[in-house]
């Protein structure tokens, strides 16, 4: 079985880096549907507002495409803003 070229290795280096980033991405995301689940708003915006920190940094450094992250980070705010707007009716 032959070496695996340079192009192999530095892919395999980067995939391994930027999985962890990812992961992260993908773990905020939960937990800010967790907390609009459970009705904790304001934790929900503090994870919203960090999402936005970590997605700006993953596009930057060329992670994930800025269209995704805007994507993403569109949906989070959509998703704030319909149980803030139910809130304010209820209350």
């Amino acid at each position: 079985m032959p070496a695996p070229s340079k192009r192999e290795r530095q892919n395999r280096r980067r995939y391994e880096r930027n999985r962890s980033v990812r992961t992260r991405l993908r773990n905020l995301s939960k937990r800010f549907y967790r907390a609009l689940e459970a009705g904790e708003v304001e934790q929900a915006r503090a994870l919203r507002d960090t999402s936005q920190k970590e997605y700006a940094k993953a596009t930057t450094k060329g992670i994930i495409h800025r269209n995704k992250a805007s994507r993403k980070l569109s949906r989070l705010d959509r998703a704030l803003a319909k149980v803030s707007s139910r809130g304010e009716r209820e209350g």
